[in-house]
């Protein structure tokens, strides 16, 4: 009965560290809002590069890329 308490204790601790170092990696993030023009900047970086990803994932594994598929936003 002790050992199995111990097994819950010890996976409530890994998952609260866990939950903690996602917590602050998103503190770590700015804030970004749509009417500033850096902020709207990264969020094209940010798209454009999804869209190389998606297509360089898509050429390596010999799929076709459809630009107007249903993945696309």
């Amino acid at each position: 009965m002790d050992e199995s308490i111990l097994q819950v204790g010890l996976v409530a601790l890994f998952g609260a560290i866990v939950l903690t170092m996602y917590e602050l990696r998103a503190s770590l993030r700015p804030v970004a809002c749509p009417e500033c023009d850096h902020c709207r900047a990264r969020a094209e970086a940010d798209r454009a590069e999804q869209e190389r990803l998606a297509r360089d994932y898509a050429q390596r594994m010999n799929l076709p890329h459809d630009e107007d598929g249903p993945d696309r936003l």
